[in-house]
C-alpha cells in the first residue's frame, strides 16, 4: 500500500486545526460568562449604592464619558462622583445590559456595547435616561476581567421637572 505524503500531512494538519479551533471555542465561554457575571454584579451594585464593589471592577486608569459628555478619568474620580451621587439621590439606580460581546483572548480585551436605562428619583421628582454604550473590559495579570472605559450616548431622557440636560456645547 503506497501512503500519499502529501494526504496524509493535509490530514494531520487538519487534525492539528481542527483541535485549536475546539480549545479556542472551549474557552471563549469562560471568559464571555466571567465578563458577564462582573456585568451583573456590577448592576447589582449600582441597585444597592455600593460604591466600593462599583470601584472593583475598574482597571486603575478607568477612564468615563457620561450620557452628559462629562469625562471622568482615575479611581479617584469614580469613587467621588458615585459617593456624591448616592448621597444626593438616593432613589438613583441604573441598569446596563449587554447587546454584544467581543473577545480578543489572546490580548485578553473584550469589547461590549449594550442598552442602559437610569433613574434619578430625587425629592419631588423623577427623571429616566437610556441610551448606548460601549465599554473596553481588560484582563488583568490575575485573570479578572477589569473595565478600561465606558463610553455613554444618551438616545432619551424624560422628567417630571427640568431633570433632563443636554450636554454642554462643544466650542472650538
Amino acid at each position: 500500500m503506497k501512503i500519499n505524503l502529501s494526504l496524509l500531512a493535509f490530514l494531520a494538519f487538519m487534525m492539528v486545526a481542527q483541535n485549536i479551533a475546539a480549545s479556542e471555542v472551549k474557552s471563549r465561554p469562560t471568559d464571555e460568562a466571567a465578563i458577564r457575571a462582573a456585568r451583573s454584579a456590577f448592576n447589582v451594585a449600582i441597585r444597592q449604592q455600593d460604591a466600593d464593589t462599583i470601584l472593583s471592577f475598574f482597571a486603575p486608569e478607568y477612564h468615563l464619558v457620561t450620557g452628559s459628555s462629562v469625562q471622568a478619568h482615575g479611581i479617584n474620580s469614580q469613587q467621588q462622583m458615585w459617593t456624591d451621587t448616592f448621597v444626593e439621590s438616593p432613589g438613583f439606580y441604573c441598569q446596563r445590559d449587554i447587546r454584544e460581546l467581543r473577545i480578543n483572548e489572546n490580548w485578553g480585551l473584550a469589547e461590549e456595547l449594550g442598552d442602559w436605562n437610569c433613574y434619578d428619583q430625587p425629592e419631588n421628582h423623577s427623571t429616566h435616561y437610556s441610551g448606548v454604550f460601549s465599554a473596553k473590559w481588560q484582563r488583568s495579570s490575575q485573570g479578572e476581567w477589569l473595565i478600561q472605559s465606558e463610553v455613554f450616548t444618551t438616545m432619551h431622557c424624560e422628567s417630571s421637572d427640568s431633570g433632563c440636560k443636554p450636554p454642554k456645547e462643544i466650542s472650538r
